[in-house]
Order: structure tokens, then C-alpha cells, then sequence
């Protein structure tokens, strides 16, 4: 096999055969679209329109006040809503996008690869079973990332425009690049290894990305703690979750890789 610093020519093949299957499937499809379109442009747009539309001498913040930083106090209402869009609720909407994104295209691709009889053509081939293993895993993280970096870049056009019109700092602080470099990645990988160790008792992707919801339900409680005013995340509790996800993502990643066997995989 001839190699390069990442895969082989084989892997590489894996990758590209994953990425189009995953792609192909309409649901997968509509899934990686769909989503993130709500998640990272229309609710924030919404939130954005309705911010305009509130009056500025109408605060109607004090049940929110809590969650204000200290400079932020002199905030006017429509101001106010925009920041907390911002710095509490898009970054709990963010981090379900790499989660989705991942868990469905890892369905897709490994209990997919069941569904559709392909998984003994791709045993039967030279590369080995953890190579192969190695190369799927990549080409979900691959999609995950680039729906993530997509959907960013229109969530930072959408925030760009609303601090324009509104007169607000830029959303991109030390918690966003901790989440976009650290966390998001850490729970795209969480999310394909997650899938894989739960393909093995899932007998259609369908039913393996309706396991996927229970991923969800970590950050709808972070998601409702901020809101509550229980705990705020900042860059350290952002770089605390960073860190116990990785060590996590290296666990089950350690785990999945055993778990994929020939035997496991053709089990019925």
C-alpha cells in the first residue's frame, strides 16, 4: 500500500465511498441541511428581527438580568435580547449541530453499511478491519466539520449584521473560539463513536438515529441551567467540558475500535 502522511490510497478510497453514500441518502440529505439552516440562520434571524422590533426605551429585561455581565448593564432591551442570542442560546444551538451532523452520518455509514449488503464486499478487500474502521470514522467526522464550519460562517454573517444594526460588540469572544476549536470538534467525534457502539444493537439506520436523540438531552439541561440563571459558561467551564469530552471521545474511541470486528459485523 502505498502511504501518505495520513491514509493510505485505500483509506482515502473508504472516505470518498462514505462521504457520497452519506450525501446520497436523502434523509441524511435533508437532515445536514435542513438543520443547521434552522439552527445557525433562521432562529437567530428571528431573534435578530424581534430584537429590532423592540421599542429602545422598553427594557423588559428584569427577569434576564441576571445573565448580563457587569458592562453589560446599560443594554437596552432589543441590545440585551440580541447579546443573550448571542452568548447563551446560539452556542447550545451550535454545539447540536456537529452532534447531529455526526450521529447521523455515522448511522448512515456504519449501520448502513449493513443495511445495504455492502459491509462484506468492504471486509473482503485488503485493508485491514482497523483501517477500515479509521477510514469511516473519518469520513463522518469530515461531514460533521464542514456542516459545522458552514453553518458557522452563516451564523457569523447573521451576528455581523445584527451588531451592525444594533450597535453591539461582535458575538466572537473567548467562549466561541474555545467552542468552535475545542468543544464542537470534541463532540462531532463523541457523537460518531457514540453511533458506532450503538450500531451494533440497531437493525436499521432509522432506528439507530432515533437512538441519537438521547445525545441531545446533555445540552438541553445546559441549555436550561443558563436560562435559569443556575451557572453561566464561560471560557474555563467551556475549556473543563473540552477536556472531560476528549477524554471521553478517547475512551469510547478506543472502545468502538475493538468493538469492530468481522464477527460483530456480520452478526445478523
Amino acid at each position: 500500500m502505498k502511504k501518505n502522511p495520513f491514509f493510505t490510497q485505500e483509506e482515502w478510497a473508504i472516505v470518498r465511498k462514505d462521504c457520497r453514500e452519506v450525501w446520497s441518502a436523502r434523509m441524511v440529505r435533508v437532515t445536514l441541511i435542513l438543520v443547521p439552516l434552522l439552527l445557525s440562520v433562521f432562529l437567530p434571524a428571528l431573534y435578530l428581527a424581534l430584537a429590532l422590533l423592540l421599542p429602545e426605551e422598553e427594557t423588559g429585561m428584569e427577569e434576564l438580568a441576571g445573565l448580563l455581565p457587569p458592562g453589560m448593564a446599560s443594554l437596552t432591551g432589543g441590545q440585551a435580547m440580541f447579546y443573550l442570542i448571542g452568548q447563551v442560546v446560539s452556542p447550545m444551538f451550535f454545539l447540536m449541530i456537529p452532534l447531529m451532523a455526526s450521529s447521523v452520518s455515522a448511522a448512515c455509514s456504519f449501520v448502513g453499511e449493513r443495511e445495504r449488503g455492502t459491509i462484506e464486499t468492504l471486509l473482503l478487500t485488503p485493508v485491514p478491519v482497523r483501517r477500515i474502521f479509521r477510514a469511516k470514522t473519518a469520513a463522518c467526522v469530515l461531514i460533521s466539520l464542514l456542516t459545522g464550519a458552514v453553518s458557522f460562517a452563516a451564523f457569523a454573517i447573521v451576528m455581523a449584521v445584527g451588531s451592525a444594526l444594533l450597535h453591539t460588540p461582535y458575538f466572537f469572544n473567548g467562549n466561541w473560539a474555545v467552542l468552535v476549536f475545542l468543544l464542537a470538534p470534541a463532540v462531532t467525534l463523541f457523537g460518531v463513536t457514540f453511533m458506532v457502539l450503538v450500531s451494533g444493537r440497531s437493525k436499521s439506520s432509522m432506528e439507530a438515529m432515533q437512538t441519537s436523540g438521547y445525545l441531545v438531552l446533555p445540552l438541553l439541561l445546559l441549555f436550561i441551567g443558563q436560562l435559569s440563571g443556575l451557572f453561566s459558561l464561560n471560557v474555563a467551564a467551556f475549556l473543563i467540558l473540552s477536556l472531560l469530552l476528549w477524554a471521553a471521545d478517547a475512551a469510547l474511541l478506543a472502545a468502538a475500535s475493538r468493538w469492530f470486528t468481522p464477527e460483530r459485523l456480520l452478526r445478523p
